[in-house]
């Protein structure tokens, strides 16, 4: 059984606050290890549900913070950063050209917006103030979780605090959600025993690969429309010059597609014209 992970780090226990999520900062070495331990903690639990190979993608920034020898031995990675789906590239691939069975979502958070869950944001956290997908607001995990959708890759499991959960129940249904923390306000959070996050997470794993009645797999209307709310009208402005972009007012942009998979990556651009006009004095 072939698993994709696709890792972020703001989900993890541990990790409250943002510049815990920076290289340089103080925190960051600290939080890379909890990183590590919960990727390879669902690793063993998968392995003793049945998994046989892995495929990590560091998720997470500039995609640069998981260490291929602090990982599992059963594990390959993919960093760095220009990757072409970003939180989900290589997914579409495979394993060695064969089919993932299913994929898992582990450190996530919450969407933008969210009234308190922790480091909450969709994508780009200082340029989307919200994005909808056919009128729905959604994070990560749904924007993720459709992308995988058109590859044939269902989601099996989930991980990070509360209000992230229930979120990703929201937008996929019964998959299997493990629970790390317990969210007070955007920076702040109740944290359980982390060697008893551990073992939620190996648990998860093993019971998620074993109840595919679960597993999620919702394929995006075709067309389908994606709304995003920039946090600057200029910002807006850049990404109106994109051919097939609509300006709805002073922040709202939309853009329509068949192929979801274009969508996904005109999402991706938006977000990195809108950066290109992030004032850092206004």
């Amino acid at each position: 059984m072939h698993i994709y992970i696709s890792v972020d780090l703001e989900g993890t226990n541990g990790v409250l606050h943002s510049s815990q999520t920076q290289p340089g900062e103080s925190q960051y070495e600290r939080a890379l290890k909890l990183m590590h331990a919960e990727v390879n903690a669902v690793i063993e639990g998968a392995l003793q549900g049945g998994a046989t190979s892995f495929v990590i993608n560091d998720s997470h920034f500039d995609m640069r913070n998981l260490r291929i020898e602090d990982l599992h031995p059963s594990a390959r990675l993919i960093s760095g950063w220009q990757k072409p789906f970003s939180m989900v590239s290589g997914a579409q691939q495979g394993f060695s050209d064969k089919p993932f069975d299913c994929a898992f979502f582990i450190g996530y958070h919450s969407r933008a917006g969210s009234a308190c869950g922790v480091l909450s944001h969709t994508y780009r956290s200082q340029i989307f103030f919200d994005v909808k997908l056919n009128g729905h607001s959604v994070g990560e995990t749904g924007l993720n979780a459709a992308l995988l959708a058109t590859f044939n890759v269902p989601v099996a499991l989930v991980s990070g605090d509360d209000v992230y959960c229930q979120q990703a129940h929201e937008e996929l249904g019964k998959v299997t959600a493990v629970q790390v923390k317990r969210a007070i306000s955007r920076y702040s959070a109740e944290q359980p025993s982390f060697a008893g996050t551990l073992n939620l997470l190996k648990q998860g794993a093993e019971k998620s690969l074993g109840d595919k009645k679960s597993w999620s797999l919702k394929k995006p209307a075709s067309p389908s429309t994606m709304e995003i709310t920039m946090f600057d009208p200029a910002m807006a402005d850049a990404a109106e010059l994109m051919p097939g972009i609509t300006r709805l007012d002073g922040r709202r942009i939309s853009f329509e597609h068949e192929d979801y998979s274009v969508l996904f990556k005109m999402m991706l651009g938006v977000g990195v014209l809108g950066a290109s006009r992030k004032d850092p004095y206004f």
